[in-house]
């Protein structure tokens, strides 16, 4: 039997089932140099992650050739721990790649900007001139949201500023990186990334698309859309408006309680407020597009430009690791009380997702973009059998189509028919509309 590597690819680990010519194992060190480092395991089938393990004549080559030609082709020069990993009987070679203090990284032969490479998920990329910006301002100990906005700090909603900093005189202004003293006119000061998104009501005219878009899709395919609304404002209203827009979307099942009617969304709102705030709080605000939340029928997707930042790792998420990408936005939101502690974001998502018996959503880190993705199907793990699944499946939904249930149960058309006409037999759900439009609803 094939032993199975653990982890996933990502943007901190390849993997190799045989050893490649070394420029393009150069390309990769140089990306993860520039990156936060990673690790290049050779001796694991990259789609099945099967360990096939490494030849002694492979081992050698590596041992003997490697650690000189990346030296060589890499400015500033790179150098690679190499060790070996068993797993029962057979070995993987592993090389390993630190961040770079210096940077950016390049390949010589390449020069810059062409031998400039990054990870982009789990994919080497050649690096674009915006991220080449980004490695230049992390050489400078520089964060974006602390670069000024070439416009007058008036812009910013003074009223917002007094209630959240009560003394709003400039230096203070300039010690919270709301706000900067102009290089050029120690007289004159400029709105800060960070201030024009927490205290400016049209960030989107200083930060291209710093706004959020929402769309609601009829069906899961993404074709036919039902409805889309674009949130302005500061960063708190983007959140707020956000949630609750969503949150009457997902709205369902209302009954009535006193004198009011209320319903129940089908997302835990805390994990939703949670995916929100991570969304805006850890974007690129440097890659222009829009923050995205799409409602289909089967699930919510949220949609962030820019991959995960520094150490946070898809392989890893929810173990409390926090790695700032907008440090000064982040302390701001805290002075909001948006964020209450650091690190806990993603584990509230799945703490609340598991207790709420949703499936766990689903994390995609893309070529510069993460999307979340809830699924509205009940989690397999807190039911047993099909009939069960299929249970907690019609309590989650308003009303389910024959197609839905085969992709869920993973079972054949002929066994969910065969279900179905149980369940009807039974009188716990019932059959609507004909033809095509067949459905099948819970019984009130």
């Amino acid at each position: 039997m094939k032993h199975i590597y653990p982890d996933r690819e990502s943007k901190s680990l390849e993997f190799k089932s045989r050893l490649p010519n070394f420029h393009n194992l150069v390309k990769t060190c140089v990306a993860f140099a520039n990156g936060v480092g990673g690790k290049i395991i050779i001796g694991i089938e990259d789609k099945s992650r099967g360990i096939i393990g490494v030849s002694e004549e492979l081992r050698n080559r590596i041992y003997d050739e490697f650690p000189n030609s990346l030296y060589d082709a890499t400015t500033p020069n790179l150098l690679a721990e190499i060790y070996e990993k068993r797993f029962n009987d057979v070995s993987v070679m592993i090389i390993e790649i630190p961040s770079s203090i210096k940077k950016p990284v390049f390949i010589k032969s390449e020069g810059t900007p062409q031998g400039i490479y990054l990870r982009a998920g789990s994919n080497t990329r050649r690096a674009s001139q915006e991220y080449i910006e980004e490695l230049m301002r992390e050489n400078r100990r520089i964060n974006f949201d602390e670069e000024p906005i070439q416009t007058d700090i008036n812009v910013l909603s003074k009223e917002l500023l007094k209630n959240i900093f009560k003394r709003t005189d400039k230096e203070r202004l300039i010690a919270e990186k709301v706000i900067s003293r102009s290089s050029a006119n120690a007289e004159k000061y400029f709105p800060t990334v960070a201030g024009i998104l927490s205290f400016c009501d049209t960030p989107e005219l200083y930060i291209p698309e710093a706004v959020v878009r929402c769309t609601r899709f009829r069906g899961i395919e993404g074709r036919d859309i039902i409805q889309t609304e674009e949130i302005h404002g500061h960063l708190e209203t983007q959140i707020e408006t956000s949630l609750e827009l969503i949150k009457s979307w997902l709205l369902r099942d209302y009954k009535l309680v006193g004198a009011k009617l209320k319903g129940k969304i089908n997302i835990p709102e805390v994990a939703l407020r949670e995916a929100i705030i991570n969304a805006l709080i850890h974007r690129k605000y440097w890659v222009p597009g829009a923050t995205k939340i799409a409602l289909f029928d089967d699930r919510l997707e949220i949609f962030s430009p820019g991959n995960f930042p520094g150490l946070v790792n898809l392989n890893h998420l929810g173990d409390g690791t926090t790695y700032l990408r907008n440090p000064h936005l982040a302390r701001i939101a805290r002075h909001f009380g948006i964020i209450e502690k650091l690190g806990t974001g993603i584990r509230l998502i799945l703490e609340s997702c598991n207790k709420a018996g949703i499936q766990k959503p689903e994390f995609i880190e893309g070529a510069d973009s993460v999307k979340v993705v809830f699924s509205f199907l009940p989690s397999i793990k807190t039911v047993a059998s099909d009939d069960d699944k299929l249970m907690a499946l019609f309590e989650m939904r308003d009303a389910l189509t024959h197609g839905q249930i085969e992709k869920f149960l993973h079972v054949s058309r002929n066994t969910v028919t065969r279900k179905l006409n149980q369940l009807i037999k039974a009188g716990k759900i019932q059959r609507v509309g004909k033809g095509p439009g067949v459905k099948y609803i819970p019984t009130i």
